[in-house]
């Protein structure tokens, strides 16, 4: 493995169904409304509703959720700010 290779993570959303986030390393807290994720590029809060984990594995670093994602933060700024500079 290359260990200067830059660590990422990404999020999949299935509009309507769930979202599934790739690269968590641990789970930090998880409730119906907000879900703290520890990943390979951070911390990532990710706020919604009806929020039902199905999958975590981290092993391969995958979690499913199904709910409505309404909002993503990554450590101290929203990534939406951070996507949209």
């Amino acid at each position: 493995m290359d260990n200067n290779k830059s660590k990422s993570s990404s999020i999949s959303v299935v509009f309507g169904k769930g979202f599934m986030v790739n690269g968590v390393t641990g789970v930090i807290s998880g409730t119906d409304r907000e879900l703290v994720l520890r990943t390979e590029g951070g911390t990532l809060k990710l706020r919604g509703e009806n929020f039902d984990v199905n999958k975590v594995d981290l092993e391969t670093g995958v979690v499913e959720v199904k709910g409505s994602l309404l909002s993503l933060v990554r450590g101290k700024s929203s990534l939406a700010k951070r996507l949209f500079r």
